[in-house]
């Protein structure tokens, strides 16, 4: 007897990274999972008198994207009642938006993120006297687009101790790294049901661009929480990986959980750490002094001793390591830590990663490849950071964001946004990786790797790959339809794609909209 299909999609042109048979015409789902991929025929005859059908009209589809590094509960807090400073181009057009905040949320905190200021037209950071000019009894706080720096005003500052004042520059308002944290720590928090509107407002944004599973940081463990309460009501739109800090590692050890525990919805992921901070706040842990900045290079998270034993503590519990490395010198040290916690084991057991991997030295990057360390990275980094080759120098700058050779010198690769950081959208991601800025147009992708990179090697470095990244049978029907081929276009066609159909789990998140 034949089980029929729940959903059929025929007349199509779909990629399914499935190296058996990489495409097809059509596909079957039954029970949330692909049951046939093949010609029209072929899976037409699955079709019952139940069967959804889905005619895809010579559309292309493709496995859903997988973001590997966001902040989906933060991005969704911004929609909601965070000053957008993205783009801003001078200090005027940046304090019209907090003004603009100010009079959205007339009470509390006045909070911005997204400012660079290499992008103002005065070429500084915002000052605590600028945003003096926007409340002298509100506390105001901006951060940079990176999160790394933090500026505030006089009123956010009276609210701290004199030691908290200390670890960071009072008299411009300038806090960089760990020293913004006594800002953040007295912010009123989120109630549950805020943080899970801001948890769906950013799993929406993401499902409209394709994006059907994610590797998200949770930056406090109430966001877990969150996610896990809209798992419990069925409210769930798409697949979560929540990433805690390390800090929580010996509390979730002591319950039984370490990565890869959860469902096919929701799970927990690598444990975070940071060993320094970004090459736009100069604060990124280099080698060798900023080309631009003489005098410092960079900070240093962690003494390369006591991250080792960070490192080898997160294994030993149970947990994937997934180290934020930035600067050459901090890459070098994070593969040190990594390889005293792997020892003589396989990292294909462990799967522990590099986040943004941003400057790497080719020593590093063979490093990297000969214990299959995943290389986490963000291409729209590249675009945004228009500046590297003068921060760096001309003898770092070819190791910037060097995803060819990564991928060449067989490094896994997954691809990600970090939004906030950048824009949540799965194209923009796609199209920096296969058209890169001017100063460094050697190190792109085609955009069959890049695909790749964004769905099975987000799978990947998640332990996924079993059931996501590409749509083959038994694997889950998690897939999305473009509105044009990625394959046959450049990287301004590719920005312009949009997803007119998503599905998680077989079933239709988004509508086409044609």
């Amino acid at each position: 007897m034949t089980l029929h299909a729940h959903l059929i999609l025929t007349g199509g042109n779909v990629f399914t990274l499935d190296t058996a048979r990489p495409r097809v015409s059509a596909l079957a789902v039954r029970d949330g999972r692909i049951v046939l991929t093949g010609d029209d025929a072929a899976v037409g005859a699955l079709a019952g008198p139940e069967t959804r059908r889905f005619d895809l009209e010579g559309r292309t589809v493709v496995p859903g994207f997988c973001d590997a590094h966001l902040h989906l509960v933060s991005y969704g807090t911004g929609l909601l009642r965070r000053a957008d400073l993205v783009g801003s181009t001078s200090l005027d057009d940046l304090l019209d938006r907090l003004r603009a905040q100010a009079v959205r949320v007339p009470e509390g905190w006045i909070d911005g993120r997204g400012f660079d200021q290499e992008l103002l037209a005065e070429k500084r950071f915002p000052t605590r006297a600028d945003l003096d000019r926007i409340s002298a009894t509100r506390p105001v706080l901006i951060a940079r687009v990176c999160g790394h720096a933090t500026v505030v005003n006089s009123a956010a500052l009276a609210l701290l101790t004199d030691a908290e004042r200390a670890a960071g520059d009072a008299e411009s308002g300038l806090y960089t790294e760990g020293a913004a944290g006594a800002f953040y720590r007295r912010m009123p928090p989120l109630s549950e049901s805020e943080m899970e509107e801001a948890a769906l407002a950013g799993a929406r944004a993401a499902l409209a661009t394709g994006i059907t599973s994610v590797h998200t940081l949770l930056d406090t463990p109430e966001q877990m929480g969150a996610w896990a309460r809209l798992r419990r009501s069925g409210r769930l739109p798409l697949r979560v990986t929540g990433m805690p800090p390390f800090a929580s590692v010996a509390a979730l050890h002591a319950h039984g959980v370490g990565t890869t525990f959860g469902d096919e919805w929701l799970r927990f992921g690598a444990a975070k750490l940071f060993s320094d901070g970004s090459l736009g706040a100069q604060t990124a842990w280099l080698a060798e002094p900023y080309a631009d900045a003489p005098s410092t290079r960079g900070i240093r998270i962690y003494d390369p001793d006591d991250l080792k034993a960070k490192a080898c503590e997160a294994q030993a519990r149970g947990f994937q390591l997934a180290i934020h490395a930035i600067g050459d010198q901090a890459v070098c040290e994070t593969l040190d830590a990594i390889e005293a916690a792997l020892g003589e084991e396989d990292n294909r057991a462990h799967r522990h990663r590099i986040e943004h991997v941003s400057l790497a030295p080719p020593d590093a990057v063979r490093r990297m490849a000969e214990r299959g360390i995943v290389g986490v990275v963000q291409p729209q980094f590249v675009r945004s950071d228009v500046w590297t080759p003068e921060r760096v120098g001309p003898e770092r700058a070819p190791w910037a964001y060097p995803f060819r050779t990564l991928r060449e010198a067989g490094v896994p690769l997954a691809l990600s946004s970090d939004a906030p950081v950048e824009r949540l959208d799965a194209f923009a991601c796609l199209a920096a990786a296969v058209g890169r800025a001017p100063w460094s147009p050697e190190e792109t992708l085609s955009p069959e790797e890049a695909l790749h990179a964004y769905c099975l090697g987000g799978a990947y470095a998640a332990h996924a790959e079993d059931r996501l990244g590409s749509l083959e049978v038994g694997k889950l029907a998690d897939f999305v339809v473009l509105s044009g081929n990625p394959t046959r276009l450049d990287a301004e066609g590719i920005a312009g794609l949009k997803a007119e159909a998503v599905f998680v789990g077989g079933e239709q998140r988004q509508s086409p909209a044609r």
